[in-house]
């Protein structure tokens, strides 16, 4: 959810420096297409904000910037937020804020806002597409054509109406994949945290009060928490050692709930069949050194799974909008 400060206010000036005109809102990392780019110059032009891209350390001048819009790869930390006393607020175009320090951005008065919810159908078909290829095995296809061996019998394919897919966490991404399973004929387990009794979905799955049991009866594991202190590192050896034998594993939440060591030597003993990551920690990985991007039977893919035509420019949208809310004029 939206978190809202309030403005910066500097009681021992007197008579503040007038704002200026326009106000600066930067895009950080410059990593924004220029059709976006316009989109959002149109937006908030009209409200007294000048909208530019870049990284904060090549800015000439840093009065002026009352926001920022940060995506997932662009870390706002508390020096960020201390070093641009105009700020008033980071809005992010993503559905976590695990990557802005909440804590540096309260004492300052700065408000931080996300976009909950605006990617989850494009999440939710991606988190299919991934459980779908592992209950056909693709992975181990794959694997015997590249090794020349056409032997369609070591794979080891579910039929969907055998299946079984646990979803861990039921927001509103796992509540779209819920559904899409349960048109599939997919048997669907869930663990969360608190009861979702009442929540929409509810009814099109079973819902488990252990996490053991989840992972000991799902063909698929798909990951749908936040990342907190108590989730990272979620997926370690003890809970690859509870799922069921053979089993799979999607991640599309955050790098950091994955132990890498741990999912690796799992792979590599034959306890899960496939992993499909759409996200890692950090990211960009650690091209040489993630040993996740070149373990046997894991795809990874570049942090795509929200990504549509339509979904790139809601995202912005809904940081513009709050961005006007807070900053504009």
């Amino acid at each position: 959810m939206p978190a809202h400060a309030h403005p910066r206010q500097h009681p021992d000036v007197a008579s503040p420096t007038p704002r200026p005109s326009p106000a600066r809102v930067v895009v950080l990392g410059g990593a924004i297409a220029h059709d976006e780019a316009e989109r959002l110059r149109a937006r908030l032009a009209g409200h007294g904000l000048a909208v530019e891209s870049g990284r904060l350390e090549t800015l000439d001048d840093s009065r002026g910037v009352v926001a920022l819009i940060a995506i997932p790869a662009c870390p706002v930390d508390a020096a960020t937020i201390a070093r641009l006393p105009d700020l008033r607020v980071v809005a992010t175009p993503s559905v976590g804020t695990d990557h802005v320090d909440l804590a540096a951005a309260a004492a300052a008065g700065v408000a931080v806002a996300s976009a909950p919810g605006y990617n989850a159908l494009e999440v939710a078909e991606y988190t299919l597409t991934a459980v779908l290829m592992l209950l056909k095995d693709l992975p181990t296809g794959e694997r015997l054509v590249a090794e020349r061996r056409w032997d369609a019998r070591r794979a080891s394919p579910r039929a969907l109406a055998d299946a079984t897919v646990g979803l861990v966490g039921f927001g509103t991404i796992a509540r779209h994949v819920a559904r899409l399973l349960h048109t599939l004929g997919v048997h669907t387990l869930v663990w969360n945290r608190s009861d979702i009794a009442g929540r929409p979905g509810a009814e099109l799955v079973e819902a488990v009060p252990d996490i053991a049991d989840l992972l000991a009866r799902s063909d698929v594991v798909s990951l749908h928490v936040p990342l907190t202190d108590q989730t990272r590192h979620l997926v370690d050896a003890d809970f690859l050692a509870r799922m069921r034998p053979g089993a799979g594993l999607v991640n599309t939440g955050r790098g950091g709930l994955v132990e890498p060591t741990a999912v690796v030597r799992a792979l590599r003993d034959g306890r899960l069949r496939g992993v499909v990551l759409d996200v890692l920690d950090p990211e960009p990985p650690d091209w040489a050194g993630d040993p996740l991007l070149t373990a046997p039977g894991v795809l990874v893919t570049p942090h795509q799974a929200w990504l549509t035509d339509g979904s790139r420019h809601r995202g912005f949208d809904i940081a513009a909008d709050h961005v006007i809310r807070v900053a504009g004029v």
